[in-house]
């Protein structure tokens, strides 16, 4: 069957490998799948802990399409794209029980228009680890909201697990559960709430091992150097240099691109997007409510956002770092606007 799905999408698709030794991210990328599909799971080609490019989990990604349809990025590229085209209906999905049907149609096109404009463009085609992290954080989204609504420990277990493989691939994403179990805990402190909680961080706790483990089989030694290791942070050169410093950073994730890449412009449905979620944090402190769902999006932003604003080299590769977040921004965006502009009775959700 895999034989035959191979020689498939081969005559459709004529697929080859761009992949330069450039020593760029995705030549490291290639070159450790590579590795893993010749040399086994403990990743041969990395002698000690793994450390950098950031995106673990991705190798094993690209490793599994290399296994199936051939050592060519292009099939890489081909995976992605369809990943992509998913995360859409994702998060559509997971947001369905908050917006209107108007308002849903808006959400989706604008996740399809800014995805495509910030991330297909520029990073479909590159072997990055963003790809994977915009298709699981649209998972994740399914699983919290299905959480939500039912308390099923099977959600919170999938909850747990698809936030453990966000950090896999993206180590700046490892306080989302902790911040969301506290959320839970914070909004509803009963004991079902707390043994979902519990559930939650183990299936974090599970995920992360896979990279402890590996560096165990690799090292002898429990190490996770992919969180300790501080050569490329980046930090003020001084307490008085702090506030421009990282005020411009804040200004990059927000769209003023300018302020760290003199060269590039303003993206202005950025500055659109973050104006909407502005609009629903000012309904919510009018009318001293908010849906679950909406706080949990909301903690979601300084969660992601914070590690990279404090020390990240946010500037790599354009904005790659700051596109897999935005259609939850979206969300928060249009929430804020349809509450703001409706007369009739507030869309809130009340889980159970």
């Amino acid at each position: 069957m895999i034989i035959a799905f191979h020689s498939g999408v081969q005559a459709l698709f004529p697929l080859a490998n761009d992949v330069d030794p450039s020593g760029d991210d995705w030549w490291s990328y290639h070159r450790f799948a590579v590795s893993v599909l010749n040399g086994g799971m403990t990743m041969p080609a990395v002698r000690g802990p793994y450390t950098r490019p950031g995106g673990f989990g991705y190798v094993y990604f690209v490793a599994a399409v290399y296994k199936l349809l051939g050592v060519r990025s292009d099939a890489v590229y081909l995976i992605q794209t369809f990943l992509l085209a998913l995360s859409v209906l994702g998060f559509v999905h997971a947001f369905r029980r908050r917006l209107t049907p108007f308002y849903l149609l808006i959400y989706g096109l604008l996740v399809v228009v800014f995805d495509y404009l910030d991330h297909f463009r520029f990073y479909t085609f590159r072997l990055l680890s963003e790809n994977l992290l915009i298709f699981l954080f649209a998972a994740l989204f399914i699983a919290f909201e299905r959480l939500l609504s039912s308390g099923s420990r099977l959600a919170a277990a999938a909850t747990g697990l698809l936030a453990g493989a966000c950090f896999l691939v993206r180590p700046n994403t490892l306080l989302l559960a902790p911040a969301w179990a506290l959320l839970l805990i914070y909004r509803k402190r009963d004991r079902r709430t707390i043994v979902n909680s519990a559930i939650l961080i183990a299936g974090l706790v599970l995920m992360a091992g896979l990279i402890v483990w590996r560096d165990y089989a690799v090292t002898a030694a429990f190490d996770l150097r992919v969180l300790t290791t501080r050569q490329d942070w980046l930090h003020p050169l001084s307490f008085s240099d702090a506030f421009p410093f990282y005020g411009r950073r804040i200004l990059y994730a927000l769209g003023y691109l300018h302020a760290l890449i003199p060269e590039y412009g303003s993206f202005w449905r950025w500055y659109a997007a973050w104006a909407g979620v502005l609009l629903l944090v000012g309904w919510c402190l009018r009318n001293r409510q908010i849906d679950d769902l909406d706080l949990a999006a909301l903690v979601f932003l300084p969660v992601y956002y914070g590690p990279l604003i404090a020390v990240a080299y946010i500037t790599n590769y354009g904005v790659r770092m700051l596109t897999p977040a935005m259609p939850v921004v979206l969300y928060l965006a249009v929430r804020g606007a349809m509450l703001t502009l409706s007369r009739r009775k507030p869309l809130v959700v009340k889980d159970e």
